[in-house]
């Protein structure tokens, strides 16, 4: 079964069969109000709850979460305990798993808090519609997707520690051409503007990190790191990692560099932790969770 679509639009009667599975479905304005709500929601106390997990621990001591779900939890990071990032912010970019049931409902599947990735071929998409389907987008007013790189540069810069420059060089650090993501990682530093760079490319010196370039070193301020919280900085994490930068993350708890996202965010995203989100909604904010998670169930 499928829907006959005028490809070229010209009159001339050209028309081709595609199956539904691979017609768009164009989600109403009034669907995305209420997702985005959600998300927001959901996001905000999650970053709550890693700024109180490597703080006071209330959560725990009210019994919200059993205290050994987080302290047996692999993804905690004790090297982070105290840390304060600039804003009180860890979670700087999330990606959210969503899924759709047969019955139109829709629920959260997992948080993805660490390193989450998949942006570039949402934008990479939308240029491919356009070009491919354009007469899909007359007359619906559709939302765009092509500011995201601004505004997550706008977003890195903002984290930046006063070192008195006007404009905080920001660098985005990848893991190397054999990632499965650096498809995403030199788009997304292409589109933002700023330096592609792997740990042999950065050096901590007197405690600031700087970047080699042809002319010199240049200090670096915000780091959007594409790397697992392991292989950061071989002196803090992994000793066997060579994809960081040695004494970075000592750079980070002195204040002399911003990291997003911020490193121990893992303790969120916990499969465990997952079947908690509403009741950490709930401790937080005082509201019911608007998007609900999968029926989950703790053995």
């Amino acid at each position: 079964m499928g829907i006959t679509f005028n490809v070229y639009g010209d009159g001339a009667g050209t028309e081709r069969i595609f199956p539904f599975d691979l017609i768009p479905r164009i989600v109403p304005a009034a669907e995305w109000a209420w997702l985005e709500r959600g998300l927001k929601q959901r996001i905000y106390a999650l970053n709550l709850f890693i700024d109180d997990i490597y703080h006071s621990q209330k959560i725990l001591a009210d019994g919200v979460i059993p205290r050994e779900v987080i302290e047996s939890a692999k993804s905690i990071r004790q090297q982070c305990m105290g840390i304060n990032p600039p804003h009180c912010v860890r979670c700087h970019i999330t990606g959210t798993d969503l899924v759709r049931d047969r019955d139109g409902q829709i629920y959260v599947l997992q948080d993805n808090l660490r390193v989450p990735s998949g942006v570039s071929y949402v934008m990479e998409n939308r240029q491919v519609m356009k070009s491919t389907f354009p007469r899909l987008f007359d007359g619906v007013a559709i939302r765009p997707v092509d500011e995201y790189p601004g505004k997550l540069l706008e977003m890195l810069q903002s984290l930046a520690p006063p070192s008195g420059d006007s404009v905080p060089r920001v660098v985005l650090l990848t893991p190397g051409i054999y990632n499965s993501a650096y498809f995403e990682h030199s788009f997304l530093a292409q589109q933002m503007g700023v330096p592609l760079v792997q740990g042999s490319d950065l050096v901590v010196n007197d405690g600031a990190v700087w970047m080699r370039t042809t002319g010199g070193f240049e200090r670096v301020d915000v780091i959007y790191r594409r790397i697992d919280d392991d292989f950061l900085d071989p002196q803090a994490f992994r000793p066997d990692s060579l994809l960081g930068v040695p004494w970075l993350f000592e750079a980070y708890q002195q204040g002399q560099v911003a990291l997003a996202n911020a490193p121990g965010n893992g303790v969120a995203d916990d499969k465990v932790v997952y079947a908690y989100v509403p009741d950490i909604i709930k401790s937080y904010l005082r509201e019911d969770a608007i998007i609900p998670n999968v029926p989950t169930y703790l053995c």
